[in-house]
């Protein structure tokens, strides 16, 4: 019997996650809110609802998948999708943005202080009686997607000497596809173990992709997010790396 999976989300990361399960034979259903979606996921041979996420209708599925970000009623929009789907297993994609702004290495356990929404999500998901996983995700990048053009052309860019925190795409797939298989619950940052200084890698970054050049100041501080208690759940490495010719300085 396939695997019935049900995503909520059909954006930059939800799209690709749910063609990613059908192509490893879950039954995988999408919602979201764009009726336009529902050909382009149809001529793929996924099923795509349009819904309205204050009135739900019964979604009925044993896992559930939610890559929506933040917005307005978050909250009830997310409670609203665990009371119409009732899954067994919830999996979550958060933020590492829910970490406090502070030096030196941040892990799971480290208080959270920051993002006030996702750090209210995940609380109401984890709190729930089924089982449940929440990965807080670092900058996302791949797919046509880099910060880096976010800083193009820009000069005296602040905050330096900060260490960069991304995740490529490919390994957020892979690791919701092992998490799926595996029956895997609980907290894990989801962080490449690179991490530059945002001068030396954006700088760098924007020579590799041909785009006009940015500068940072060289003075600032952040944080480190430690993603390897993933890897070793999973007992895997992240294969994907974050700079643009597999290469760095």
């Amino acid at each position: 019997m396939k695997e019935e999976v049900l995503l909520a989300g059909a954006g930059w990361l939800g799209k690709p996650l749910a063609l990613r399960l059908k192509e490893i034979g879950c039954d995988v259903r999408v919602v979201g809110q764009t009726a336009e979606k529902r050909e382009e996921f149809r001529r793929h041979g996924v099923e795509y609802l349009c819904v309205d996420y204050k009135h739900l209708p019964k979604l009925r599925c044993k896992k559930l998948i939610i890559c929506i970000p933040p917005t307005e009623n978050y909250l009830s929009i997310i409670q609203n999708l665990l009371n119409a789907v009732q899954p067994s297993f919830t999996l979550f994609t958060s933020s590492t943005s829910v970490y406090a702004q502070t030096t030196g290495t941040v892990e799971e356990d480290s208080v959270c202080e920051g993002n006030a929404m996702l750090i209210g999500a995940e609380k109401l998901i984890l709190n729930h009686v089924y089982t449940s996983t929440v990965l807080r995700l670092g900058g996302l990048i791949g797919s046509n997607r880099n910060p880096a053009r976010h800083f193009s052309g820009k000069t005296n860019l602040s905050n330096g000497l900060a260490p960069v925190n991304l995740i490529h795409q490919l390994d957020i797939l892979r690791f919701v596809e092992m998490i799926l298989q595996q029956n895997i619950s609980g907290i894990y940052n989801v962080v490449n173990p690179f991490h530059p200084t945002r001068k030396a890698y954006y700088e760098q970054e924007c020579s590799d992709l041909g785009l006009s050049p940015c500068h940072f100041l060289s003075e600032g501080e952040g944080k480190v997010v430690d993603g390897s208690k993933i890897t070793l759940t999973l007992q895997t490495e992240y294969l994907h790396p974050i700079v643009s010719k597999g290469r760095f300085g």
